[in-house]
């Protein structure tokens, strides 16, 4: 018999919302274990669980696997995933201070939670996430022909992204 899964943490934050949407998917799906959604996404029960856990965004990619394992709406979790993950890291404010544009104003970099945001301004919609792994970010620049996202960190480190 498979572990009870551990309770979501309290509170009523987007992300324990999110986990909690997924929990009742897979309810609905007929409480698979995650051994056997594991079997169905190519993803460690380990990885489905925390996906479900609320202390973290999981990524895109799991997360759509979970969702289709579990015979959800894709588009439909896709769009909650994107507004998700664009969320500022700094609760406290509602903008984060560290952004670009581009040349043409038609694209803009955030820092959320879940890395670099990629935002296509005109549709407003997120065009990607760009995983931030290290120190916060103090800067962030396309580049002229807007092919690559650079950012510096904090202590000085560079990372390009390629967009």
């Amino acid at each position: 018999m498979a572990r009870q899964e551990r309770p979501l943490d309290e509170g009523d934050s987007p992300l324990l919302r999110f986990a909690a949407d997924l929990r009742a998917l897979r309810r609905a799906a007929g409480m698979p274990t995650y051994r056997q959604l594991g079997a169905l996404t190519h993803y460690s029960p380990a990885t489905l669980s925390d996906a479900a856990g609320g202390r973290k965004l999981p990524t895109l990619d799991v997360t759509l696997s979970y969702v289709r394992a579990c015979g959800g709406d894709e588009p439909s979790w896709e769009r909650r995933w994107s507004s998700l993950a664009a969320q500022p890291t700094d609760r406290s404010s509602r903008v984060s201070q560290v952004h670009a544009f581009n040349a043409e104003a038609t694209m803009l970099a955030t820092v959320a939670k879940s890395g670099v945001v990629l935002w296509h301004i005109p549709d407003q919609r997120v065009v990607t996430v760009l995983p931030l792994l290290g120190p916060p970010l103090r800067a962030l620049v396309f580049t002229s022909d807007d092919t690559h996202v650079i950012g510096v960190h904090a202590d000085g480190v560079v990372t390009t992204w390629v967009i």
